[in-house]
């Protein structure tokens, strides 16, 4: 690949500004912690010369839905959030996404791992880098009122699913709220999905993901999984399908509930709330095989006809360790980089680190799976929340929707 050093790159940047030029950047990042975040990244182009306008659409269905009216009417913004892998490969296939392999410094392809590289590529396999990466979400927390759980004498979080409903059911008999969740369909997805990494293990759900697995899909693993899911309605709060997920999570801050489901960028809500990691409120891995599904936060960058140096900036903008570090502190990811230093991070944070590091990691099917794939998975995986339904149907529908 064409790569520079960062010194270089930086002189190139630079040197082509004469005055601060904008970037339109469309986003999904509304909420306190990831607006807070986005700053981090906005001060830093500016600092390159170039002025990030934010066009920010709430809910990432519906920022995707916007972005590609603006596709098709021939008025893309100069980057778009995506979250790395497949989810921009038809654009990318299409000769519609700009590379930005001339500003990834050898530093920072050292410093990323394959996995990362790879969702960077699109998987389009032409050796070129289409989306610039900020940071890592783990996804196999759940995150605890740590006042909540010493009222009902817990320590420590279960590490089972026995045990894990033990404490649900002595929450409920307390008159606790045992589970704040949120009806958003991304949401409802991602806690299926990482229920079934739980129970089937890193490795064995990537198989099933990539390679359309049907023997792992109909095992009794997968059953089990399915049954887990289907169990947590016993114990949600009401009111759920107009629940955004900081809503939910705003339950756990104000000790209303007990736990949420939900990926670390939950901590920056606890963070901007004033909350405490070991004090206030705690985070564990989904019970079980304890492995971690991760999920990588990026930007592509449209093909335009003018503002390409601005594009440009931003790519390297978002890839620079110092911004990742800033912006993941805040957000509550971790970096993408792995040269960044971990030992000012708390505690979850640093174990979803050693968790990538040791490649005890599951890619969210966003990473691995086509659009259309994701897409029909969702769906089914909502239809059976909103009404649960026998569970051998929905391993049926489940391998159908995977090979399509």
């Amino acid at each position: 690949m064409n790569l520079v050093s960062s010194t270089a790159l930086a002189t190139v940047l630079m040197g082509s500004v004469a005055v601060a030029q904008d970037v339109e950047v469309q986003n999904s990042w509304v909420s306190g912690s990831e607006a807070q975040g986005k700053q981090v990244v906005m001060d830093a182009l500016a600092e390159r010369g170039f002025n990030w306008v934010d066009a920010s659409v709430a809910g990432y269905e519906n920022d995707d839905a916007a972005f590609m009216s603006r596709i098709q009417a021939g008025d893309p913004p100069a980057a778009k959030f995506y979250i790395a892998g497949r989810n921009a490969a038809d654009l990318i296939a299409g000769d519609l996404m700009q590379p930005i392999t001339e500003v990834v410094s050898e530093e920072a392809e050292a410093a990323l791992p394959e996995l990362i590289k790879t969702a960077m590529g699109g998987f389009q396999g032409d050796d070129e880098y289409y989306y610039s990466p900020i940071s890592v979400h783990g996804e196999s927390w759940f995150f605890y009122s740590i006042p909540l759980a010493e009222q009902l004498g817990y320590d420590e979080m279960p590490t089972t699913w026995d045990g894990f409903f033990e404490m649900l059911d002595a929450a409920k008999e307390a008159g606790i709220m045992p589970l704040a969740f949120s009806g958003q369909s991304w949401q409802t997805n991602k806690v299926f999905n990482q229920i079934a990494v739980s129970i089937l293990g890193a490795d064995t759900y990537n198989d099933m993901l990539q390679n359309a697995n049907e023997d792992i899909v109909m095992s009794d693993e997968f059953r089990q999984a399915i049954e887990i899911f289907d169990r947590l309605h016993d114990y949600v709060g009401e009111g759920i399908s107009t629940l955004n997920w900081n809503d939910a999570t705003a339950q756990v801050i104000r000790d209303e509930a007990l736990l949420q489901f939900q990926g670390d960028w939950a901590k920056g809500e606890f963070i901007a709330a004033g909350e405490e990691v070991g004090v206030d409120y705690g985070c564990a891995i989904t019970p079980g095989h304890q492995d971690m599904m991760i999920v990588v936060d990026a930007f592509t960058f449209p093909k335009v006809e003018e503002g390409t140096e601005g594009q440009m900036a931003l790519a390297e903008t978002l890839l620079d360790p110092e911004v990742q570090k800033g912006f993941t502190t805040l957000k509550g990811s971790f970096p993408a980089r792995t040269d960044v230093d971990m030992s000012s991070y708390d505690m979850c944070a640093q174990l979803a680190n050693e968790k990538m590091k040791a490649n005890e990691i599951a890619a969210d099917m966003a990473i691995v799976s086509p659009r259309f794939v994701q897409g029909a998975l969702a769906d089914l995986i909502n239809e059976f929340w909103a009404a649960p339904y026998d569970y051998a149907d929905f391993q049926d529908e489940f391998i159908y929707a995977l090979s399509y």
